[in-house]
């Protein structure tokens, strides 16, 4: 009898006992919990020592559920969350400086947002912890902010009922101010939260429901606890280049790849995660796949753990698999554009290392959380520090982070066992980023020493020599051709194949260069740059001069204005104009002096003259000289000459006109030997005609001399 009546105590306890479900989910920039109540009833929040306390009004608290707390949540700003085992209350333990700002969503869904900052001034919640039966969030709220006021925005059961409400005329009077500007704000803030799906304009409004009716029968009634899916609410400046803010950031816990190998040997891991796999009935146990999957991705099988992860389906824990599933692609050298980590790059715990990982590219500006990547590479066991280091190391190298890729280069070398040809190439990459290339170039002769043929190497010596625009043998180009038949259907394929341009081009072999299938967008661009410093004229000329109805390149402005200056000096200026195209008088003056010197070397003086209208210095002032020479204007030459900087040019202009007494005095002795001889001379009658002819002969033989002297030691005008 007595067992009997113990029975039944203890099942009407059991049965009386009831659960409050706490949900938890981190935004990106609070972390909310929202605490399901079992039935609408007064609470309390307050503060404590380590935080804050929540409490129900009542002799007894519900059996708060914590279960899955920390599966949607890090400890970022929550460091701890229990039951007080004394008084039953809900303790927050903070871990940043932050305040807790709660309110009642509906009856019965009490939401505790963790933000960060003091708190509002004047919180009532700021008030110390009362864990009294009779204390609740109603009534101090009521006492402190309300001073003598009958209403609670909390909750309608604190409004006197024997006090009547006052019925207020509307709309209220406002004078002379205006609320049409707000009126139409608010429409227009409204307007767009129906566009995007946060408002619900469908009429007529749902009826209140009673108390104590479940939320299962509210469809339009929801508290998020994460980003909804679809919608992102945040700052349009805080990412770029396709980047998304952060959503749920996985647990640490969840994530902790290095302590999924326990103490044993490699094998002995392996031999575990192959045990206990199915239980009764050849069923699945899902905590032993889970352990199997870690312990796969912890040894960097990639393959296998996706493969295992399959036998999670429908069980419980198959919300992490694909987390699992995705760092399981990365492990074996995959992108996951799919990724479930997506929305964590900035998230402070390894969720960022796997988001980083995941991606082809880590976004510029905000929303990477460098040191959270950086401190989580670090703690990854020695052997998958150096499998993922140089993947992540060229994310940073992309993004021109050479301190990130400082640390993870270092963090490598001092992993046992590191392949030295690893290191060396992301030091080669790392140079070449940051424009040694010197350096750059002995990093990958080391990689090439190291491992022979390997592709990488030879694509990074190919790139130090492009930046230096340095030839090299043409056994780069033929090691590159023979290895890249291992690169096709990897990512390096295309660096090989820009590679094989560059070598071959760098090396002489221009005419094969510009054959290959792969000079084409930036690799022809930067073959023209080979080609423009390296190739001869005859080479540079085949593919420079195009035929009647040929177009140039796509390329870039600069360097068509490279092209058509050496067509010029080449004396191919109608090909100079073709890669030039049309020039204004507006355009730059580059521009318009290489156009200019085309003009002219086509007899157009006119045009070259009203392409140089404006233009000054020595360059200008040269070629507007030759363009008066064509048009006979010697005088206005002679000035345009002596601007240029040619003075010698511009005596012998002056000696065309024949004038030789306009003869500057402190002209060069030469100059003065050659206009003597063009004085006439008076013959002497008493010198016979012997004499006559001895001095014929004499001044003859004078101006031979003097002529020589001319040809010999004067340069020739660059206007003539």
């Amino acid at each position: 009898m007595i067992r009997s009546l113990a029975f039944l105590l203890a099942m009407s306890s059991a049965a009386s006992a009831e659960t409050a479900r706490v949900y938890s989910g981190d935004h990106g920039t609070f972390t909310r919990l929202v605490v399901e109540l079992p039935a609408a009833t007064e609470w309390n929040v307050g503060r404590t020592t380590n935080g804050y306390a929540f409490a129900i009004r009542g002799e007894a608290q519900p059996d708060y559920d914590l279960s899955g707390v920390w599966q949607r949540i890090s400890k970022a700003r929550v460091s701890a969350l229990q039951v007080d085992p004394k008084t039953g209350a809900l303790q927050l333990s903070l871990a940043c400086d932050c305040h807790v700002f709660p309110f009642e969503y509906r009856p019965g869904a009490i939401v505790l947002d963790i933000k960060p900052g003091p708190p509002p001034t004047g919180s009532v919640f700021e008030s110390p912890f009362d864990d009294a039966p009779g204390t609740s969030a109603v009534t101090q709220l009521s006492d402190t902010a309300g001073r003598g006021a009958t209403y609670n925005w909390l909750s309608e059961a604190t409004r006197d009922p024997a006090r009547p409400s006052a019925t207020l005329p509307l709309p209220l009077p406002t004078g002379k101010v205006s609320l049409d500007p707000l009126r139409n704000a608010l429409l227009e803030q409204i307007a767009r939260g129906a566009a995007d799906g946060i408002v619900d304009m469908g009429l007529p409004m749902p009826k209140r429901r009673p108390v104590g009716q479940g939320p299962d029968e509210l469809p339009w009634s929801s508290v998020m606890l994460g980003e909804h899916p679809g919608l992102q609410v945040r700052d349009p400046d805080a990412f770029v280049a396709g980047s998304e803010p952060a959503g749920n950031c996985l647990a640490d816990g969840l994530l902790d790849i290095a302590a999924w190998g326990g103490d044993g040997s490699a094998l002995d891991l392996l031999a575990a995660a192959h045990t206990g796999l199915y239980g009764e009935f050849d069923v699945a146990d899902p905590e032993a796949v889970i352990r199997s999957v870690r312990s796969h991705l912890f040894l960097g099988f990639g393959a296998e753990a996706l493969q295992i992860s399959e036998l999670a389906k429908g069980a419980s824990g198959d919300d992490l698999m694909p987390y699992y599933q995705s760092m399981a692609r990365i492990l074996d050298g995959d992108t996951d554009p799919g990724t479930p980590f997506a929305k964590m790059l900035d998230c402070d715990g390894p969720a960022a290392l796997w988001a980083a990982l995941a991606h082809d590219r880590l976004p510029a500006g905000k929303g990477v959380n460098r040191k959270a990547i950086l401190r989580s590479f670090l703690a990854l066991p020695p052997h998958l520090r150096a499998h993922l280091g140089s993947s992540l190391a060229e994310k940073f190298i992309a993004l021109g982070d050479s301190d990130a890729v400082r640390t993870i280069r270092d963090a490598m070398e001092r992993t046992p066992h590191v392949d030295t040809a690893t290191v060396a190439l992301l030091d080669a990459e790392r140079e070449l980023n940051q424009g040694n290339a010197d350096a750059a170039q002995a990093h990958a002769r080391e990689v090439i020493s190291l491992e022979g043929n390997a592709a990488e190497g030879f694509v990074a010596l190919v790139e130090a020599h492009f930046q230096k625009l340095a030839p090299v043998g043409p056994d780069v180009a033929e090691a590159l051709i023979s290895g890249r038949g291992e690169a096709r259907g990897t990512g390096l394929l295309g660096k090989v194949d820009r590679a094989i341009v560059l070598a071959l081009a760098l090396s002489g072999q221009i005419e094969a260069a510009f054959q290959h299938e792969s000079a084409t967008g930036d690799t022809l661009v930067d073959l023209w740059r080979v080609a423009l410093a390296l190739a001869t004229d005859d080479d540079f000329l085949r593919h420079a001069v195009l035929p009647a109805d040929g177009v140039p390149s796509q390329v870039p402005a600069d360097l068509r204005l490279k092209v058509s200056r050496r067509l010029v000096s080449l004396g191919f200026p109608d090909a100079a104009l073709a890669w030039l195209g049309p020039t204004r008088p507006d355009d730059p003056s580059d521009r318009r002096l290489v156009a200019a010197e085309a003009m002219l070397g086509l007899g157009d003086a006119r045009s070259g003259l009203a392409l140089l209208d404006g233009l000054a210095g020595p360059e200008a002032e040269g070629l507007r000289a030759q363009a008066l020479l064509q048009l006979g204007d010697l005088r206005a030459a002679e000035e345009a000459l002596s601007a240029s900087g040619q003075p010698d040019a511009a005596v012998r202009t002056n000696l065309w006109e024949g004038d030789w007494s306009r003869l500057d005095p402190a002209t060069p002795e030469l100059w003065q030997t050659a206009a003597s001889l063009t004085q006439p001379t008076v013959a002497d009658a008493a010198s016979g005609l012997l004499g006559r002819g001895a001095q014929a002969l004499e001044a003859s033989v004078a101006s031979r001399e003097a002529i020589e002297a001319l040809l010999t030691n004067v340069a020739r005008p660059d206007a003539d």
